[in-house]
């Protein structure tokens, strides 16, 4: 059942970009591409964010975040947050697009590993929700924004507990709702 609403997720998503390449009204830089620098320092997570504006006030964007890594530790443990996301959203840019404040919504699907870092408990499954952020992006140059933001998502996961990142015995399953800060970010843009 997750993997079919996945593929309407995505399938959506897609949509929503293809039809952003029709019919732009906007006057200024019509995309933009961004990295996530905050990312880079949780256990390196690479991301890249595409985005396109459909009118004067509004952009549209597809975000992608992957991190793969692990760290062992010099008492023999594991140090892991391993994400596989991807997201769609919209903004609204009360100024113009790509400049000043902006409030936006998306719809995110992640599929996680997270454990060792606190405790040696482990959780990984898949989470899907729907994300709030506010922010500003400051124009640097005609082609570069630096962009600060936050946000906060919601939904379900479904989710498994390990004692251990590493062949830990299973604690725990289900499926549960929660409420999240999200996207927190130092955002490096550059708009064409």
């Amino acid at each position: 059942m997750l993997y079919s609403d996945m593929r309407t997720f995505y399938t959506i998503a897609l949509a929503a970009v293809l039809l952003t390449m029709f019919g732009n009204t906007a006057s200024a830089q019509r995309w933009s591409i961004s990295t996530n620098m905050l990312d880079y320092a949780d256990f390196l997570t690479l991301n890249v964010e595409g985005g396109v504006s459909v009118h004067r006030h509004w952009s549209v964007s597809v975000k992608g975040r992957y991190n793969p890594f692990y760290f062992r530790t010099d008492s023999g443990g594991q140090l892991q947050n391993k994400t596989l996301t991807v997201a769609a959203g919209v903004r609204y840019w009360p100024f113009f697009v790509y400049s000043g404040f902006y409030y936006g919504t998306r719809l995110q699907w992640s599929r996680y590993n997270s454990g060792g870092i606190f405790s040696p408990v482990t959780e990984e499954g898949d989470a899907m929700g729907l994300g709030l952020m506010f922010g500003y992006s400051l124009i640097v140059t005609k082609h570069i924004n630096i962009e600060f933001g936050l946000g906060l998502w919601g939904g379900a996961a479904v989710y498994r507990k390990y004692s251990s990142p590493v062949c830990g015995k299973r604690t725990g399953s289900g499926v549960k709702a929660f409420i999240a800060p999200n996207d927190i970010h130092i955002n490096l843009m550059f708009n064409f």
